[in-house]
C-alpha cells in the first residue's frame, strides 16, 4: 500500500469513508436504514402539509422524552447547537468558568466557550476513560457556574457523583449525550440526569436522521419555557384573542431572554418521522454493537499489551467506537508502530480520535492551553479506534482481531 493511497482520503476529517487499498474501512455512517425507515420518510415528502415545525416535531419530541425519561425534550438542526441553547439557558458570560473534558470532541466545548466563558479542563478517569468526577471536584471554585460531562465513546460519566457534587455547589450540570443515545446507569438513561441533555443524531451516531439532527433535554419548566423561541427566531403567536386571525401579523416575535438575540435551530419534518422510527429500533441497535465490543473484547482480554475501559457494574455503554489502548514499551514500540502495522501490512484503517482539546491551535489561541490532566496526559498517546460500525460481519471481527495479535507479534520481534 503506497503512501499516496493512504494519504487520499474520501470522507471528512475524522477518518471516515472509504480508501482505496484497505481491506477494512472506517464507514462513513455508523448503520444503514431498513425499509421502514426509508418509508417514514417518503410517507412525508408525499403527505405532510409542512416541512418543519410541525405535528411529526412535536410526535419526535414526545417519543424521544419518553424514551430517555427526561421531562421535556426538543428536536434541533445538531447537537452543537443543542449544546449552545443550553449554553444559552445556564447564562454564562465572561468572568465564569466551566469545566470541562480535557478528552472530547471539540464541539462539546465550542459553545461555552463562545459565552466568553473560561473552559476548564478536568482529567478523564484511569479506568472509565470519560471524565473523572474526583478531578471536577478539585478544580471548582467560586466562578465556576456549570458542570459540562460528556458521555464519550459511548460510556456513561459516573452521574450519581457529578449530580452529589453539583448539587454540593449548586451548580448546574449539562450532558453532552451525542455518542451515547440509550446509554445508562442502573437503568437511568443519560441525558435524565443534569440540567440538560445534548443528543446528536449526526450519520456517525447510532441513530442517525439523514446526516444531521439533535435533541435537547430540559429538566426545569422555567427553561423549556424559554427553548421554542430561542429554537425559532422569537417566533410565537399574539397573545389575547384576535378579531381577525391576521391583525396586526399572523406571528409575533419577541425576546425569550433579555440581551438574548433568538435563532434559527429548527429540524425537518422527514427528520423528525425517520427520528421516531429509528427510536424503534434503538435498544436493538445497541444491543449489537454491545456485542460485537463483548466478542472483541473476550478475544483480545489475554492479550497483556492490550487494555479497555472498565465497565462499572450495572453501567450500559453503546460503545459508538471501539477504543483500545496498547502499551508496547516492554519492547519498545508505541501505538504508531501498531497502526503502522494495522494500516500498511494489514489494511485495517485504525484511526485515532481527538486531541486532547487543550493541545489545539483553537483553544490555545484563545488562552486556554493550561492544563492539569496527567491521566489523559499518560493515555492519550497510546489509544487508537479500530473500524467500527453496527452489524459488522463475524469474519470481519474475526480479522481485526487476528490482525492486533499479528501486528503485536511481529512489533516484538522487530
Amino acid at each position: 500500500m503506497s503512501n499516496q493511497t493512504k494519504t487520499t482520503k474520501v470522507g471528512d476529517a475524522s477518518g471516515r469513508g472509504s480508501v482505496a487499498g484497505y481491506r477494512v474501512n472506517f464507514p462513513a455512517r455508523m448503520r444503514t436504514y431498513t425499509e421502514a425507515e426509508i418509508e417514514a420518510v417518503v410517507n412525508v415528502m408525499r403527505n405532510a402539509e409542512v416541512q418543519t415545525q410541525g405535528n411529526y416535531m412535536r410526535q419526535f419530541e414526545a417519543d424521544f422524552k419518553a424514551y430517555i425519561g427526561a421531562k421535556h425534550a426538543f428536536a434541533l438542526d445538531n447537537c452543537t447547537n443543542a449544546l449552545r441553547l443550553a449554553s444559552i439557558l445556564c447564562r454564562i458570560g465572561p468572568g465564569d468558568e466551566v469545566i470541562a473534558p480535557g478528552y472530547t470532541f471539540c464541539a462539546s466545548a465550542i459553545p461555552f466557550g463562545a459565552t466568553g466563558a473560561t473552559l476548564v479542563w478536568a482529567d478523564i478517569d484511569p479506568q472509565t476513560w470519560v471524565v473523572d468526577p474526583q478531578d471536577i471536584e478539585k478544580k471548582i471554585t467560586p466562578r465556576t457556574k456549570v458542570l459540562l460531562v460528556v458521555h464519550l465513546l459511548g460510556m456513561p460519566v459516573n452521574m450519581p457523583a457529578v449530580m452529589e457534587i453539583a448539587q454540593k455547589y449548586n451548580l448546574r450540570v449539562v450532558e453532552d449525550c451525542a455518542q451515547a443515545p440509550g446509554a445508562s446507569i442502573n437503568g437511568k438513561k443519560v441525558g435524565s440526569f443534569g440540567d440538560f441533555g445534548c443528543f446528536s443524531l449526526h450519520g456517525a451516531k447510532n441513530i442517525t436522521t439523514l446526516g444531521e439532527g439533535g435533541v435537547l433535554t430540559v429538566n426545569s419548566d422555567a427553561d423549556a419555557a424559554l427553548t421554542p423561541g430561542l429554537r425559532h427566531n422569537g417566533v410565537r403567536p399574539f397573545s389575547g384573542d384576535r378579531d381577525r386571525y391576521w391583525v396586526p401579523a399572523m406571528s409575533n416575535v419577541d425576546m425569550d431572554m433579555e440581551g438574548i438575540w433568538p435563532n434559527n435551530f429548527s429540524i425537518g419534518e422527514a427528520q423528525c418521522a425517520l427520528g421516531s422510527e429509528l427510536l424503534k429500533t434503538l435498544d436493538e441497535s445497541n444491543d449489537k454493537i454491545i456485542a460485537q465490543a463483548a466478542k472483541l473484547r473476550a478475544a483480545l482480554a489475554n492479550i497483556p499489551e492490550i487494555t479497555f475501559a472498565k465497565i462499572p457494574d450495572g453501567y450500559r455503554p453503546i460503545f459508538h467506537q471501539f477504543v483500545l489502548h496498547f502499551n508496547g514499551s516492554a519492547f519498545g514500540k508505541n501505538r504508531n508502530d501498531l497502526l503502522d502495522f494495522l494500516t500498511e501490512e494489514a489494511g485495517v484503517r485504525a484511526i485515532v480520535q481527538y486531541y486532547p482539546l487543550y493541545r489545539y491551535p483553537l483553544f490555545q489561541r484563545l488562552g486556554m492551553a493550561e492544563q492539569n490532566c496527567p491521566v489523559l496526559e499518560d493515555w492519550w498517546d497510546n489509544s487508537f479506534s479500530l473500524p467500527w460500525w453496527i452489524g459488522m460481519p463475524d469474519e470481519t471481527l474475526d480479522y481485526l482481531v487476528d490482525s492486533v495479535k499479528a501486528g503485536i507479534s511481529a512489533l516484538k520481534e522487530r
